[in-house]
């Protein structure tokens, strides 16, 4: 009797897995608000916009180029690619460039001025022209960055289509899952909530994993850090073994985290509102180029109630079980 209940919590052990779920474009449809917020606060100090500042339908253009190629990234590495832009224009930095006009509490009267306050006011925002002449401003730019995007997502974070449901049908299954996001705390907190999640993820410590937050420096993504950290809390108890998580992902800096961590399942995602080319976005998370083995997603899916079948596959008999099912429905596969 001893050796069969032996044997069987270790098949039982066998079977558990975990999920570790991105954030921002996989739970919650939330790339589009926040990097619009991104956009409009680093555009004040972009040089080459200052040519199209008053052609609104070039300015849009513009911003869904930062989009695709921002997405997934931390606001960090955004400043560091303004800064280069600016550097060859013989110009100081975007935070010494806000911290000068904070202190004179005003910003030079330009065209991409009145351009970005504008958009400003359409995302409920303070004005750059209100907040410097109040001395409202956040202490930088990256601290105002992130009180604006707090504010914004308040109001407008939802749920990724089905993703409750695909919860639902997790937490039926007795799969435990977490959050593994590069963003921080309170951001993702406050998502949660706006985004009618949190009866899923109850606990900001257990249940919400940052590489912003819960690392002394930073770990962002496409470190392996925040998914080692998410596996270990998965489930309770000491969590489960990297490669019995699966991870869930809509980009290639989280992709490679998850590759990088050598979680056992990697499925792309591409149902949020900011893909646009989901063929496209599909082929780059396969891909791999942001992992050290170029490992890319083992397979993508486009909406998440594909996801409960593809977890069942991957604990009834590893990844080619999970891939072998994804093949019955409209999904791409490395």
């Amino acid at each position: 009797m001893l050796l069969l209940t032996l044997l069987s919590n270790r098949r039982s052990a066998m079977s558990t897995v975990g999920v570790l779920f991105d954030f921002d474009g996989t739970l919650g449809d939330t790339e589009s608000p926040a990097m619009d917020v991104a956009f409009w606060e680093l555009a004040p100090y972009i040089p080459s916009l200052g040519g199209v500042a008053e052609d609104g339908a070039a300015l849009d253009k513009e911003r869904a180029a930062f989009v695709v190629a921002n997405a997934g990234k931390a606001f960090e590495f955004m400043c560091e690619l303004v800064d280069a832009e600016r550097a060859t224009s013989g110009l100081a930095g975007v935070e010494a460039a806000f911290t000068q006009q904070r202190s004179a509490k005003a910003m030079e009267a330009t065209p991409i001025a009145a351009a970005v306050d504008a958009q400003r006011k359409s995302l409920g925002l303070p004005t750059l022209a209100e907040l410097f002449a109040s001395g409202g401003a956040e202490a930088t730019l990256l601290a105002q960055q992130k009180a604006d995007t707090n504010a914004r997502l308040a109001l407008s974070a939802r749920a990724t289509p089905n993703t409750p449901a695909a919860l639902d049908a997790l937490r039926a299954a007795g799969t435990p899952f977490v959050i593994s996001t590069t963003s921080g705390k309170p951001r993702v907190p406050i998502c949660v909530d706006a985004a009618a999640l949190r009866e899923y993820f109850p606990s900001d410590e257990l249940h919400i994993h940052s590489g912003e937050s819960d690392f002394t420096p930073p770990r962002f993504k496409p470190a392996p850090d925040v998914y080692l950290r998410a596996a270990s809390y998965v489930g309770g108890g000491g969590g489960l073994p990297p490669a019995r998580c699966v991870a869930v992902e809509d980009s290639a800096s989280g992709v490679g985290s998850a590759a990088n961590a050598k979680l056992g399942l990697i499925v792309g995602y591409v149902g949020a509102s900011h893909i646009a080319d989901k063929e496209g976005h599909a082929k780059m998370l396969l891909a791999g180029k942001r992992s050290d083995d170029g490992r890319g997603a083992d397979v993508v899916i486009e909406d998440m109630a594909d996801l409960p079948p593809l977890v069942a596959a991957f604990a009834a008999g590893g990844v080619e079980q999970a891939k072998g099912h994804a093949t019955a429905g409209p999904r791409w596969l490395a």
